[in-house]
């Protein structure tokens, strides 16, 4: 009886740390919604927000301007992602630009825009 109690004990104890050692990160780094500032453009800070989506294994999304005053959306043309960073395409006023960004911790970027402009990124919670 001793042994099925020590038997039974360790199992229950295994099922309990497994489900305190689940992490609460999201799943999807990349994926929900964010908010971009590029700093020092000839035209000021600039800001953007975006609701990226995974559809059929790609990130997909569009940018928003609070400076746009007919709220139209600027289509990401392409998102290059890895484990830690990102790079989204998209063109404006006619020209092709980038947004590269690399993680500092689970609701924050750093990067720049074009290589040029230095931006910053924030996850907006819900």
């Amino acid at each position: 009886m001793k042994k099925v109690s020590i038997i039974l004990f360790v199992f229950l104890f295994g099922i309990v740390m497994k489900g305190f050692s689940q992490s609460t990160k999201p799943t999807d780094f990349w994926a929900g919604k964010w908010e971009f500032t590029v700093m020092g453009t000839p035209e000021g800070d600039s800001k953007f927000t975006t609701d990226l989506i995974r559809k059929e294994g790609k990130l997909t999304g569009d940018l928003s301007s609070p400076t746009m005053p007919s709220g139209e959306k600027i289509a990401i043309t392409k998102i290059e992602e890895s484990a830690e960073k990102i790079v989204i395409y998209f063109s404006a006023k006619g020209f092709d630009i980038n947004l590269e960004f690399n993680k500092v911790d689970d609701n924050n970027l750093k990067g720049s825009m074009m290589s040029m402009f230095d931006a910053k990124g924030i996850r907006i919670k819900e």
